[in-house]
């Protein structure tokens, strides 16, 4: 499995890279700073995209659009972010993205999460 994360913290990188890695370590991991990086990548195949919702230039939202309508990727798209106040994640979740999981990260929530998406590649 080819997971690609889209997170313009380094920080946040690194956490999100490391816990995958501990609890998964046979999944391969491609880690860009922005959706525009990402957006450039050919060809793009990954079976999971982790994506930050609040960056620049192109935001997770206009990310996971032309992700689905330009570069018809049909994968699932999980939002990683820190919007975690009433409602964003029901936003998120209506918007179309397969999951949601909020900041700061909890190894234990990220493993119950991910699991399904790895099991079933």
């Amino acid at each position: 499995m080819h997971i690609l994360i889209i997170e313009d913290d380094e920080f946040n990188q690194i956490v999100l890279h490391d816990m995958i890695k501990l609890q998964f370590p046979h999944v391969t991991l491609t880690v860009l700073a922005s959706a525009v990086e990402a957006l450039q990548l050919e060809p793009f195949e990954f079976d999971l995209v982790l994506t930050d919702i609040d960056m620049q230039t192109i935001d997770g939202f206009m990310l996971y659009d032309k992700l689905r309508n330009e570069r018809h990727y049909k994968g699932p798209i999980i939002a990683v972010t820190a919007l975690a106040v009433e409602g964003d994640r029901e936003k998120i979740l209506m918007h179309g993205f397969d999951d949601y999981i909020s900041k700061p990260l909890s190894a234990t929530i990220l493993q119950q999460k991910l699991i399904p998406w790895i099991e079933s590649h």
